[in-house]
């Protein structure tokens, strides 16, 4: 997996999540990932994107970008996070 695509992939991915309205994700929190294949730099990487509350007064969600690829005889696993809160 090459990392500097991965993480690309990622961004765009949690930018795009952090564009949905407010309801979108509230309806999202807590349920199954959301699963799908992305293609960079010639490989395929599973992007698995999870909502759940950023803080426990659930003023803010928490999106969640895992990407699984393959790297040098292993599965390699990338994350990162987007606060989004809410009244913004």
């Amino acid at each position: 997996m090459h990392r500097a695509t991965t993480y690309a992939a990622l961004a765009a991915e949690l930018e795009s999540w952090g564009a949905l309205s407010h309801a979108d994700l509230l309806a999202a929190i807590n349920q199954p990932a959301t699963e799908r294949v992305v293609q960079a730099s010639g490989q395929d990487l599973l992007l698995e994107i999870s909502v759940s509350w950023a803080t426990e007064k659930r003023k803010a969600f928490k999106v969640l970008a895992r990407a699984y690829g393959p790297s040098h005889m292993r599965m390699e696993q990338l994350q990162e996070a987007l606060i989004v809160p809410i009244g913004a």
